[in-house]
């Protein structure tokens, strides 16, 4: 990374630290706390940068006058001067004055997102880990996305061109009206299954149990019956290669594309209308391989031995 040598608080200096902080919210996977705890931080420059590309003085803290002449670039003269800029609190509400696309919606989502982060880092809870990218992963790409064009930078500048491509892909799906319509689909579906005897849905969601097994797909109860049943997926990144006494672990995430439940017969294609079932949250898909064989063929071709997948770890 290049040495900045803009004013700190400028638009520039603010985006290149939203740049340091994806790199490593990247490091990490999309299911992992981590992941939400830097992505707060980006999105934090971001916001700032956006108000900064006005005038970095707007960032100054107004209780004391002083912080806005550093805001303008001069140097105060008061005796051991620390500057310090308006919380982000503020920096919302006047974001939202100065992006016209920025709006409530965005602001009330930033303010939950910095909420979890301050809970993370101030509290022994752990909200990042305890929910899922479904819930707030979609609408952090968006409002990065309004915020990025208000200051003349892109998704593909700040997250690459891979993870812009995905993130693209959670907008597209949170602006799918039309994908609201599966829960009309959902009601059906639990409206039949209701109409069954008792006998009829306990067979139903046996079957369903044996038939969804773990290496199939990624195992979650289907919102029409309860029953369990299965979401298959695509890659989403880089698979993440690890060593144990078993041999080489790949763990890669994936993002949902499908759901099948056996037992009441609800199928659901396509991201944007799982995103509306609260079917979304990317998975984990595990796989295991004899350390022997995995180093032996050509990992690029993926000719390798597999023991058995596991879609089901968080």
């Amino acid at each position: 990374m290049t040495q900045q040598t803009d004013h700190e608080w400028s638009k520039g200096a603010l985006f290149a630290k939203a740049q340091v902080f994806v790199e490593s919210m990247s490091d990490n996977d999309d299911t992992e706390w981590k992941f939400g705890l830097w992505s707060s931080f980006a999105l934090e420059m971001l916001v700032r940068s956006a108000v900064a590309r006005v005038s970095p003085a707007l960032l100054a803290d107004t209780r004391d006058w002083t912080n806005v002449l550093y805001g303008l670039g001069l140097q105060p003269k008061k005796p051991k001067f620390v500057p310090k800029s308006a919380p982000i609190t503020e920096l919302l509400s006047r974001v939202e004055e100065l992006v016209q696309e920025f709006t409530g919606e965005h602001a009330n989502f930033c303010a939950s997102h910095f909420a979890r982060r301050n809970s993370e880092v101030h509290t022994g809870s752990y909200p990042f880990a305890n929910v899922g990218t479904a819930t707030w992963l979609p609408m952090f790409y968006s409002v990065c996305e309004v915020l990025l064009r208000s200051i003349g930078e892109s998704l593909e500048s700040l997250f690459g061109t891979e993870m812009a491509q995905r993130a693209k892909e959670d907008i597209d799906a949170l602006r799918d009206e039309t994908a609201k319509s599966v829960k009309g689909t959902i009601n059906a579906h639990k409206t039949v299954w209701e109409q069954k005897t008792e006998d009829e849905r306990i067979t139903a969601t046996s079957q369903a149990a044996t038939a969804s097994l773990r290496h199939y797909g990624h195992r979650v109860a289907c919102p029409s019956c309860g029953s369990t049943a299965l979401l298959n997926g695509k890659a989403a990144g880089e698979a993440k290669r690890t060593v144990d006494d078993d041999g080489i672990v790949e763990r890669q995430v994936m993002k949902p594309e499908s759901f099948s439940c056996v037992a009441c017969g609800l199928k659901i294609a396509g991201f944007s209308k799982l995103l509306a079932a609260d079917l979304g949250n990317n998975f984990i898909s595990t796989s295991h391989y004899d350390a022997v064989e995995y180093f032996e063929v050509d990992i690029d071709e993926r000719i390798r031995s597999m023991m058995e997948d596991d879609n089901n770890e968080y």
